[in-house]
C-alpha cells in the first residue's frame, strides 16, 4: 500500500494533492481546490511521481490528468 501527498503551497489554485494505491502500480489521485476535491481513479503511479516533480501542478494536471482519467467530484 502507498500513500503519498505532495507540497502545494506554491500553487496559484491547487491547494493539496493526494495519492493513494493498493498495489504501488495504479491508485486514486486526489487534488483539492477552493471550490472542491477531484478524485481519479486508476491513475498510474508515473503520472502522479511526474505531476509531484512539475514545475506547475496546474499546468501538467491541465496537460496530462484532466480529461483523461475517470473522475468523481465532491464538494
Amino acid at each position: 500500500t502507498l500513500t503519498d501527498n505532495v507540497n502545494t503551497s506554491n500553487s496559484s489554485w491547487v491547494r493539496g494533492a493526494s495519492y493513494y494505491s493498493c498495489d504501488k502500480k495504479f491508485g486514486y489521485f486526489i487534488i483539492k481546490t477552493d471550490k472542491r476535491n477531484y478524485i481519479y481513479k486508476d491513475l498510474p503511479i508515473d503520472i502522479w511521481n511526474s505531476f509531484k516533480n512539475a514545475s506547475s501542478f496546474g499546468s501538467y494536471y491541465n496537460r496530462n490528468i484532466k480529461n483523461r482519467y475517470q473522475l468523481y467530484l465532491t464538494n
